[in-house]
């Protein structure tokens, strides 16, 4: 049996707006995850993520256009503190 990405969750904080909290389970690792939206801010991709529901409950999905991004954060759900994660 194939063992599951772990989720991550990512905070893109727009040039205008809001940030807008997504997750995902399409890296592998941090590392994985932190070069893949790097390169997303360095071209400006669109990628897409699934949105935060309230108590894990589906909300739909994201298209971040990550050429209008000034930051990321990005954490592992099994990260203990609020600061643990890094910032892109």
């Amino acid at each position: 049996m194939a063992q599951e990405n772990p989720e991550f969750h990512l905070v893109f904080h727009p040039v205008v707006g809001e940030p807008l909290a997504v997750r995902s389970r399409d890296y592998e690792s941090l590392e994985s995850a932190v070069d893949s939206v790097t390169m997303a801010l360095e071209q400006g991709n669109t990628l897409r993520f699934e949105l935060n529901g309230r108590d894990g409950a589906d909300s739909g999905a994201a298209l971040v256009n990550c050429s209008n991004v000034v930051a990321v954060k990005v954490r592992p759900v099994s990260a203990t503190g609020a600061d643990d994660g890094q910032y892109l």
